[in-house]
């Protein structure tokens, strides 16, 4: 009799476990063909089960985040760096998809800086922290953080986009027309546009 209990009771477990799965998994689904609302339900439903799973609470965020609901993503993306105090992309998405999205610049720059401690190297936070910073007219620290993102990769098309136009703010239109034409020949769609414009 108590071989039954543990067989129902494993039973149970596997098919709790296959559920939560498959909730997680079809959030995801929904994600990827934009059904942003229905990608909520099956995140929290998932999160009922799981309170803590990092990744399930920041792609719900992201989903909150395409609907325009942001502080509601603020909510889950903070979470995130409470669960994980290192976890990057939750201060990237503090500081790009709602700070930066608000015009504070202060805590862009504050939630760039923190991305860049547990990740030196991450060429989004420099360049997102330099675009904070030229918002606030502190030019030079700016372009300081272009130049470390370009630094650390060179094929990283926004820096130089952004670097130019900074430069064209300084009045350096050949230097930022050879960054234009950098970002254009890697692809970026914007800097056709910003050739044509400054570049003659």
């Amino acid at each position: 009799m108590k071989r039954i209990y543990l067989l129902v009771a494993l039973i149970g477990c596997l098919t709790l476990s296959s559920c939560k799965n498959e909730n997680s998994e079809l959030g995801d689904q929904h994600f990827k063909e934009g059904k942003y609302q229905e990608a909520i339900a099956a995140y929290t439903e998932y999160l009922r089960m799981q309170p803590r799973d990092i990744k399930t609470i920041y792609n719900r965020g992201r989903a909150y985040e395409e609907l325009g609901q942001y502080d509601k993503a603020l909510t889950d993306f903070r979470k995130v760096i409470k669960e994980d105090p290192l976890n990057i992309n939750g201060y990237l998405s503090i500081a790009n998809d709602y700070y930066h999205r608000l015009k504070d610049y202060e805590n862009t720059i504050f939630f760039s800086d923190k991305a860049l401690e547990f990740d030196a190297n991450n060429v989004l936070a420099y360049t997102l922290k330099g675009k904070a910073h030229q918002k606030l007219g502190q030019l030079d620290e700016a372009l300081t953080s272009y130049n470390a993102a370009i630094s650390i990769n060179k094929e990283f098309a926004d820096a130089y986009l952004s670097r130019g136009s900074l430069r064209v703010y300084k009045k350096q239109t050949s230097k930022a027309c050879a960054d234009f034409n950098l970002a254009k020949s890697l692809g970026a769609d914007q800097a056709d546009d910003l050739v044509k414009k400054y570049c003659r």
